[in-house]
């Protein structure tokens, strides 16, 4: 009768011991027992089973690139007055009146979205060395307050920047254009990197002489791009009006790294 499972032989020459004496001698062996062949018969749903012919499947572990431009719809400029007099309330005062005329002048422009805020401020002492060469002494005060600019139309930022500076605007802290939405150019360079991945892959396998498998690991996402940072003392530099100033793209990168089972070999 035919059964079912897996046999597992195992040749087990027994050495017919009941225990070793005291001595250390061992018992004659019994003839009977030497060379015994013991089967054992182990169900397929037994747990105890162990297939020695087993193997890790192969894999294959690569990564990818994914980039995607998206414009920027915001710019930022940065703007500082700074102030030097004797006394600290002179100073502060005419830093007030400078920042007045500025924030005047960039309220007026007729930027479209315009947001404004003030921060940064600070006061100063300057130090010299006394006539004696021992002792310090304040000789003048400098005040710094900045202002930042926020406009929704990135083309507009050189009129910004020609409002503050012609105000009496003394420093640019900074120009920045920023991407608001994202996330749309976020998931476009994610499916670019996976296509990217999954194409190197399948050149590796089937120069293996494989399919390739599913994927069992994956790793990675995408990277939300950070401002855009123009250079300031161009800015500072250029006297037209309507300073030329290009926001240019900014580039969302996503980056994965998948493992892929080696799959069955071709023709096979």
């Amino acid at each position: 009768m035919k059964k079912s499972g897996h046999v597992i032989v195992l040749a087990t020459f027994l050495s017919a011991c009941a225990g070793l004496s005291a001595g250390g001698q061992t018992p004659p062996a019994d003839p009977g027992s030497l060379g015994r062949l013991h089967v054992y018969e182990i169900s397929d749903d037994d747990p105890r089973l162990v297939t020695m012919q087993t193997q890790e499947p192969g894999w294959i572990e690569v990564s990818g690139t994914g980039t995607v431009d998206v414009q920027p719809d915001r710019a930022r400029a940065t703007f500082a007055m700074e102030t030097r007099a004797t006394a600290a309330d002179a100073a502060a005062g005419a830093n007030a009146d400078a920042m007045a005329a500025v924030l005047a002048a960039v309220r007026s422009a007729g930027l479209p979205g315009l947001e404004v805020e003030t921060f940064g401020y600070s006061v100063r002492p300057e130090y010299a060395i006394s006539s004696d060469q021992r002792t310090r002494e304040i000789v003048a005060y400098t005040v710094l307050n900045n202002v930042g600019a926020t406009i929704t139309d990135v083309d507009a930022v050189g009129r910004l920047v020609d409002a503050a500076i012609g105000a009496g605007a003394n420093r640019v802290g900074g120009i920045y254009f920023v991407a608001s939405e994202t996330e749309a150019a976020r998931r476009q360079a994610l499916a670019r990197a996976v296509r990217v991945a999954r194409a190197e892959a399948e050149v590796m396998a089937e120069s293996l002489g494989h399919r390739l498998g599913p994927p069992l690991q994956v790793n990675g996402g995408a990277d939300r791009p950070t401002p855009m940072v123009y250079q300031a003392e161009m800015a500072m530099m250029a006297g037209a009006a309507d300073t030329p100033i290009e926001a240019g793209d900014q580039t969302v990168t996503a980056r994965v790294t998948i493992r892929f089972a080696l799959g069955p070999e071709l023709g096979g």
